[in-house]
């Protein structure tokens, strides 16, 4: 059995999963495989991935099943005694970095899922851990009885246990992108498992390249339904429901705001933007509601 699987979902970020891969391939004191699974790119991915040849296992769909899906379709081709679950751009930073998680996990049982150090293009490190959930303070809902005090942890670069992620399931394809991994995480410490996190693995993320392939607007309409998910899931209707008609008076209220400034100036870039936001906001509110 291999100590570690690396799992790479890819869209359309051709020269980025190039480097990551090679990243992966510079590893060292540790056996592991990679599976990469392309999620229906339309630019030069597969022809890329293929170069690679036997260093890498390759699932290519023929349509974007989502990240979450995705992974799960790696996990079933994979056999580590633990998944790295890296974004396509992103790279490991040193020849260790997958040793580092296999010892980390190794000395800490209690941890079903691990996060780790991440910096961005720039080298200006990032926020990666939370100690809560999105708008948990608003819920009446007492998660303090989880095991643990890190809440969840960035999805860009993630250890797991291959038995906790077998035994919840994977992710829930339910999410097609985005707060997946926060549900993923709250659904382990709901099975008894620890969120730790892993300082000795410092991984450089681009952050958003596979948000490029999609229109703004779009972004902004599939990250607010991930979280309206990610509430109904695991928050009590009642609360979801005063949260979202917050969220429909505020939208409302700016939107009306930025109409009445619309009517006597032009609208700078920064204020179109918030315009869009505050439209996609309003429209996924009022079609929530109405649906429940």
């Amino acid at each position: 059995m291999k100590d570690i699987s690396v799992l790479i979902v890819n869209f359309n970020t051709a020269e980025l999963v190039k480097k990551c891969i090679e990243s992966i391939l510079k590893q060292r004191d540790v056996r592991f495989e990679m599976i990469v699974v392309d999620n229906h790119s339309h630019d030069e991915s597969v022809s890329i991935l293929r170069e690679f040849g036997s260093d890498i296992k390759l699932i290519v769909n023929q349509d974007n099943k989502g990240f979450g899906a995705a992974n799960n379709q790696a996990f079933r081709q994979s056999g580590g005694r633990y998944l790295f679950l890296l974004n396509p751009d992103a790279i490991c930073l040193t020849e260790l970095d997958l040793y580092h998680a296999v010892r980390f996990m190794d000395n800490h049982p209690e941890c079903g899922l691990a996060g780790t150090r991440i910096i961005d293009s720039e080298n200006h490190l990032q926020t990666t851990a939370w100690d809560h959930y999105p708008r948990q303070d608003q819920a009446q809902i007492d998660f303090s009885g989880l095991p643990g005090t890190i809440a969840t942890v960035l999805g860009a670069s993630m250890i797991i246990r291959r038995d906790a992620y077998a035994k919840v399931g994977g992710f829930d394809e339910d999410f097609f992108l985005y707060a997946e991994e926060t549900d993923l995480c709250l659904r382990l410490r709901k099975q008894g498992y620890m969120i730790g996190f892993c300082d000795d693995i410092t991984v450089q993320h681009v952050g958003g390249a596979s948000e490029k392939s999609y229109p703004r607007e779009d972004v902004i309409r599939r990250k607010k339904s991930a979280k309206y998910l990610f509430y109904s899931k695991h928050y009590h209707a009642n609360d979801v429901i005063r949260m979202i008609k917050h969220d429909l008076n505020h939208a409302r209220f700016h939107l009306w705001k930025l109409k009445i400034k619309k009517l006597f100036f032009k609208l700078n870039a920064e204020q179109q933007a918030k315009l869009t936001r505050h439209l996609v906001s309003y429209e996924l509110a009022k079609a929530y509601l109405k649906a429940h």
